[in-house]
C-alpha cells in the first residue's frame, strides 16, 4: 500500500516547520489541490501551534492530529507504543483501515516524518499476525538530513524496519508542558467506529 503520488512531498521551509510540512504532506495524500507553498506552511505552523501543548512554543504531534481532524481529513489521534514492532503494526493497520497517512515523531520527539505507505507479509485488514517488511517515508528535511541522526531518505523511499529504527526512536519519558507521550509516538488516523 502506498498513498504517495508525485507532488505530495513538501520540504520544510524553515528548520522549525517540520510538523507544518508533515501536515501539508498528510493533507496532500488525502485531498486536492496540494498544499506546498511556504506561505501556507507558515499559516499551517501557526494553526498547529495554537492546538499544541509545547512549553517551547512549537507545533507538536497533538496539534498535527487536532488540525487534520478539524479539517475533516480524518479522525487523528496522538498515541504511543512501548514496543517498536507494535508501533509499526498499529501504523500499518491504521493506514489500511483508513487509507490515510500516518505521522511519525522521530529522533526521540525532535522531528516529524510522514509514513506514506508500507509493505507487509499478510494484509493488516485480514491477517492478525501480519509482518511489516517495508515503510515508505517522507522526511521534510530532505535532502539535508542531520549530522547526529543521519541522512534524509529520498521522498517516498522504502525503508526496512531496521533502517527506519535508526531514526524512529522512542521518547524516553513524558515531559511536563508538552503533549507528546513517552514511547514510539505516532499521529494515527482512526477508522470510523474504531
Amino acid at each position: 500500500m502506498n498513498l504517495y503520488t508525485d507532488g505530495d512531498f513538501v520540504p520544510q521551509h524553515t528548520f522549525e516547520w517540520c510538523v507544518a510540512a508533515s501536515i501539508q504532506m498528510t493533507y496532500n495524500m488525502a485531498r486536492d489541490p496540494n498544499r506546498t507553498s511556504a506561505e501556507d506552511q507558515g499559516a499551517v505552523w501557526e494553526l498547529a501551534r495554537e492546538r499544541s501543548r509545547d512549553r517551547w512554543g512549537g507545533a507538536s504531534g497533538g496539534g498535527w492530529a487536532k488540525l487534520l481532524t478539524e479539517w475533516g481529513i480524518g479522525e487523528y489521534e496522538l498515541t504511543s507504543y512501548d514496543d517498536y514492532e507494535v508501533a509499526l503494526r498499529a501504523a500499518a493497520r491504521a493506514m489500511r483501515a483508513t487509507n490515510l497517512a500516518v505521522g511519525l515523531i522521530m529522533w526521540r520527539g525532535r522531528h516529524a516524518w510522514v509514513m506514506s505507505g508500507f509493505e507487509a507479509i499478510g494484509d493488516p485488514a485480514v491477517h492478525h499476525d501480519f509482518t511489516v517488511t517495508g515503510i515508505h517515508v517522507l522526511d521534510p528535511l530532505y535532502p539535508h538530513g542531520d549530522d547526529d541522526w543521519g541522512p534524509s531518505p529520498e521522498p517516498n523511499a522504502l525503508l526496512t524496519p531496521d533502517e527506519l529504527a535508526r531514526q524512529f526512536k522512542a521518547r524516553g519519558t513524558r515531559e511536563s508542558g508538552i503533549d507528546s507521550p513517552a514511547g514510539y509516538v505516532v499521529v494515527l488516523p482512526v477508522a470510523p467506529g474504531g
